[in-house]
C-alpha cells in the first residue's frame, strides 16, 4: 500500500482503516506520511500517545489510529501541517470531521478557513437549513450561520428546530440559540400584526358612519388572501408565506367613504411588507461572542443592550446588520456564571483525581 506523503521528510506514518458498517471487514485502509512534532504540538492526545511514557505508540515510527473515514483523516492532516488542502468531503462526513477533532483535541478555529472554503466549493443549499446550523456554529462561520438563521426565521412554519443528519447526537448547538431565534420569529409577527393592525386602529377611533363597512372590508380583504386573522394564519404559514400572499393586496375604500376612512390601504401594506422583509439579518457569531463586547465592557452591554446605536451594534462584526440582530444575539450570549460553574466543577474533579492518586501512592509504598 503506498504512503501518501502529507509532510515528505515526515517521521511518523499513521494509518487509518476505514469499515462497512453492514460488514466487519475494512473496506478502506490509508497511510500517511506526517510530522511527529506537529501532530504533538496541535493535539493533547497526540502528545500523551507519541511523548507519553505508557503510550505503546511512545517512539515508534508507525502508528494505528484505528477505524474512521479515510477521506475525513486525510483532510484533518493536511489542514494541521499546512499542507494542500482537500476538499473532498461530503456533508454527513463534515460532522464526522467535528467528531475526530474533539477525539484528538484539535483546536476548531484551526480550520476556521478552510471550512470557509469547502463551503463555498460545496452546494449547501441542497441541505435543509435547519442541517445547517450546527456546522456553521461550530466552525465560526458568520455570514452562513446568518443566512441559515434567517432563512429559518422567515422561512419555517411553527417552532424552530435543528436537525442533526447523523447520529451524533451530542453535536447541537445551545438551546439558548434556538430560543432566541423562536424569538426572533416572534418578533416578525408583532411586526407584520402592528403594521397590519394600523388601518384597523385608526378606523376604531374614527367616529363617521362608513367606518364600521371600511373596517369590514378592510380585514375581509385581509382574511380574502389568507393572511386575516394573523395569529391563526402564522400557525400554519411561513412569514415569507404572509409576506407573498400580501403581495396581492389590493384593497381600495369607496369613493363613497369619507376622508378618513379613504386611507392608501395600499401603501400602508406595501410598506409593511419592505419592513418585515429587511427586519432581521440572523443571529450574528461575533454579537453572540461576549469577548467581543460592543461598548469596550460586558456589564456596559447589559445595560445599553436596546439603546446601542448603529456604529456600536455592529462594531467588530464580520458582516454588516441591524439592530434587531444585535438585539436577539446579545440576549443568546452565554452567561459568565455557566462558564465560572463549569470551572469550578472541572477544578473539584482535578483535585478529587488527585486526591485519590495520593491515596492510592500512599497505600502502595505502605506495602513496600
Amino acid at each position: 500500500m503506498d504512503v501518501v506523503n502529507i509532510v515528505e521528510t515526515g517521521d511518523l506514518v499513521v494509518e487509518v482503516t476505514e469499515t462497512s458498517k453492514s460488514i466487519v471487514v475494512p473496506t478502506k485502509t490509508a497511510k500517511y506520511r506526517v510530522s511527529r512534532e506537529v501532530l504533538k504540538s496541535v493535539s493533547q492526545v497526540m502528545l500523551g500517545m507519541l511523548a507519553g511514557a505508557y503510550w505503546k505508540e511512545t517512539g515508534q515510527h508507525f502508528v494505528s489510529l484505528g477505524e474512521g473515514f479515510v477521506a475525513v483523516t486525510e483532510v484533518w492532516l493536511r489542514v494541521v501541517h499546512q499542507a494542500q488542502p482537500s476538499y473532498d468531503l461530503n456533508f454527513l462526513q463534515i460532522w464526522y470531521l467535528v467528531q475526530a477533532l474533539d477525539y484528538y483535541h484539535v483546536d476548531l478555529n484551526l480550520f476556521r478557513l478552510w471550512f470557509a472554503a469547502w463551503y463555498d466549493k460545496f452546494d449547501v443549499t441542497r441541505q435543509h437549513p435547519s442541517e445547517l446550523l450546527y456546522p456553521t456554529w461550530r466552525f465560526d462561520h458568520a455570514r452562513g450561520f446568518a443566512r441559515w438563521t434567517r432563512n429559518l426565521a422567515y422561512g419555517d412554519t411553527g417552532h424552530i428546530v435543528e436537525s442533526n443528519p447523523t447520529k451524533l447526537y451530542q453535536y447541537h448547538l445551545p438551546p439558548r440559540l434556538i430560543q432566541q431565534l423562536n424569538a426572533a420569529k416572534g418578533r416578525l409577527r408583532t411586526v407584520l400584526f402592528r403594521g397590519l393592525w394600523g388601518p384597523c386602529h385608526h378606523l376604531l377611533e374614527s367616529k363617521c358612519s362608513c367606518k364600521e363597512k371600511t373596517l369590514f372590508d378592510y380585514q375581509k380583504h385581509l382574511y380574502s388572501i389568507d393572511v386575516w386573522p394573523l395569529e391563526t394564519v402564522f400557525l400554519k404559514k411561513s412569514i415569507n408565506e404572509i409576506l407573498l400572499n400580501l403581495g396581492k393586496f389590493n384593497y381600495e375604500a369607496p369613493m363613497s367613504a369619507c376622508g378618513q376612512c379613504r386611507q392608501d390601504y395600499k401603501g400602508i401594506v406595501e410598506r409593511v411588507i419592505a419592513m418585515v422583509k429587511e427586519y432581521f439579518d440572523g443571529l450574528c457569531l461575533d454579537c453572540l461572542d461576549r469577548s467581543k463586547p460592543k461598548t469596550g465592557d460586558v456589564d456596559l452591554d447589559y445595560w445599553r443592550h436596546d439603546k446601542l446605536e448603529e456604529h456600536e451594534w455592529v462594531f467588530g462584526c464580520r458582516f454588516k446588520h441591524k439592530q434587531p440582530t444585535w438585539y436577539f444575539s446579545f440576549n443568546g450570549r452565554k452567561e459568565e456564571r455557566d462558564r465560572l460553574v463549569k470551572r469550578r466543577t472541572n477544578e473539584r474533579r482535578t483535585q478529587y483525581h488527585a486526591y485519590q492518586s495520593a491515596q492510592s501512592s500512599f497505600f502502595d509504598d505502605d506495602w513496600i
